[in-house]
């Protein structure tokens, strides 16, 4: 006959535990900024003069008519103008930590009576009740 019992043996396996997600996203927002700018504007000024056109310049008879004369005028837009720039790096890394469990288990003992029913040494016997 062979008397066996449990052992505890306590180890580990791997398994999956869950997931991390790292998702990336575009959110627009509206920024409002102050651009000051040039403009041109024609001024027209009368200036009254005595005396006749003639004498205020080389204009004859002849040159009394219509007449028409163009000014450009020149203003400064608004030139908006994009660029992506690098604001952080996202750095993933796993790293390990440890915990430690307590884990209750119940083992099992096989035990051995022994009734020594002989004349050799009675129930009080060596072999008698002996338990392991």
């Amino acid at each position: 006959m062979q008397r066996s019992e449990e052992e505890l043996r306590a180890g580990v396996r791997e398994r999956e535990a869950g997931q991390v997600n790292v998702k990336k996203s575009v959110r627009t927002e509206r920024e409002v900024v102050r651009v000051p700018k040039r403009r041109e504007e024609v001024v027209i000024e009368r200036v009254p003069v005595d005396g006749e056109a003639r004498e205020a310049s080389t204009a004859t008879v002849t040159d009394i008519g219509e007449d028409e004369l163009v000014v450009q005028v020149f203003e400064e837009e608004v030139v908006v103008s994009k660029r992506i720039v690098l604001k952080e790096e996202i750095r993933i890394r796993k790293r390990v930590a440890w915990d430690e469990e307590t884990v209750e288990v119940d083992l099992r003992k096989e035990e051995v009576e022994i009734d020594d029913q002989s004349a050799r040494g009675g129930p009080q016997g060596p072999l008698a009740q002996e338990r392991r």
